[in-house]
């Protein structure tokens, strides 16, 4: 659009250059549809999958007390860190986040060029990976038990 608006006779196809002959053109637009580079790989599931972690946490931490302030107004958000459940549910989320995080920042550093060797970063995240399922697996429970057994269902 912006080669046809500044007055080029080609438009939006692309300029043919005299110095680069059929056969790389071919292998240039073989590479740009090549399937093992659209592929994400292991280091990258994880880090899609420590992201997705760490959403759904943040989402968990504001719907469960954003819920459950709407039920019970009259405790207040210093009435919930007297409830040690709800301790445990912060504590849980808090403990999910965090772990989400570093495992990003770990696979991040094991995608780059650096010092460390590359297995023990992947090995690093996949494990903070997994602490951080548990972790989230933990919260959830004890977030609907918060809500099904502390809210005033019978007013």
């Amino acid at each position: 659009m912006a080669l046809r608006s500044a007055g080029s006779s080609n438009g939006p196809q692309p300029i043919p250059s005299s110095d680069i002959s059929e056969h790389d053109r071919e292998s240039v637009v073989r590479q740009d549809t090549d399937e093992s580079k659209r592929r994400i790989g292991p280091i990258g599931q994880l880090m899609v999958l420590a992201t997705i972690e760490a959403v759904v946490a943040f989402v968990m931490g504001f719907t469960c007390t954003k819920v459950y302030l709407s039920y019970a107004p009259y405790i207040g958000i210093t009435g919930f860190f007297k409830k040690a459940i709800f301790m445990v549910f912060v504590l849980c989320n808090g403990v999910t986040m965090l772990a989400s995080v570093v495992a990003v920042m770990l696979l991040i550093c094991a995608k780059l060029a650096v010092p460390l060797p590359k297995a023990l970063l992947f090995l690093g995240g996949m494990s903070l990976v997994k602490y951080a399922f548990d972790s989230i697996l933990v919260a959830f429970v004890v977030g609907v038990c918060l809500l099904l057994v502390l809210l005033p269902w019978h007013t």
